[in-house]
């Protein structure tokens, strides 16, 4: 499929998804009149490979306040979490939308933002090239290079290389768990910058004398797709896996 008849198809789709939830229809084409919105992540990455969505994440190129002034006014339900980002409840989908200055990399200055290509710079954002996936929701313009590397090369990336980039991410145990999630569903390899995090990540934990095997039962818990596909026998195999295979340093593997 060509790329003018994959936007086609993804604008039609996205069409009837707006069709079946006319509060969110409206609230798009308010945010339309002040400025951009852009769907990231999984429901694109969902679209590719023909599976149906639970929810929608959208970046808008709107500040915090107009934002929230625009979500207030269309009187849908919505909740506010600690990152500022905004969960709205339809009838068929939830839909996670934030401004694009509360995202994580902008909001820190690690990923420049470049105005006259946005598309490209929140695909940089993005933490793993598995979710670096964008379209513009006025254009229909995407930006999916980094997801088809990750298909093509069956490698986990991480797409900055900056260790601050690294060490300000503030889901560390959600990134951990989303590795191993990702390793044994698709099958797929570490690069050696995201096994590096890893290992740091994991040796962090430690450090502040709490098991990393429990740290990341307890974030686990709060995600059902984990909770349900990865067991802890199967956590304590992937860190065990890391360190055997770790190249950077002479640390030595201490049983969980």
């Amino acid at each position: 499929m060509d790329y003018s008849e994959f936007k086609r198809k993804f604008k039609l789709h996205f069409g009837l998804e707006l069709n079946r939830n006319p509060k969110l229809k409206f609230l798009i084409y308010d945010i339309f009149v002040h400025g951009s919105a852009y769907i990231v992540g999984g429901y694109l990455r969902d679209f590719i490979n023909s599976k149906t969505s639970r929810d929608i994440d959208i970046i808008v190129d709107l500040n915090d306040d107009k934002l929230l002034e625009i979500i207030q006014d269309s009187e849908v339900e919505f909740s506010i979490n600690r990152h500022k980002g905004v969960k709205l409840h339809f009838t068929n989908i939830d839909v996670d939308m934030w401004s694009i200055e509360n995202n994580w990399a902008f909001k820190n200055q690690l990923v420049k933002l470049n105005e006259n290509d946005k598309l490209k710079s929140i695909a940089k954002g993005c933490f793993y090239n598995y979710d670096s996936l964008v379209v513009n929701l006025h254009t229909f313009n995407m930006n999916i290079q980094y997801y088809t590397n990750f298909v093509l090369e069956k490698k986990l990336e991480i797409l900055q290389k900056s260790p601050v980039y690294k060490n300000l991410n503030p889901t560390r145990e959600a990134n951990i768990l989303r590795a191993f999630y990702l390793k044994k569903i698709h099958q797929i390899e570490f690069s050696s910058n995201t096994k590096k995090y890893l290992i740091d990540k994991i040796g962090e934990i430690s450090d502040n004398d709490m098991s990393p095997l429990t740290q990341l039962e307890i974030t686990k818990s709060k995600y059902r797709k984990y909770e349900t596909s990865l067991s802890s026998k199967e956590i304590e195999k992937h860190i065990k896996e890391l360190y055997k295979s770790n190249d950077f340093d002479r640390q030595i593997y201490l049983e969980l």
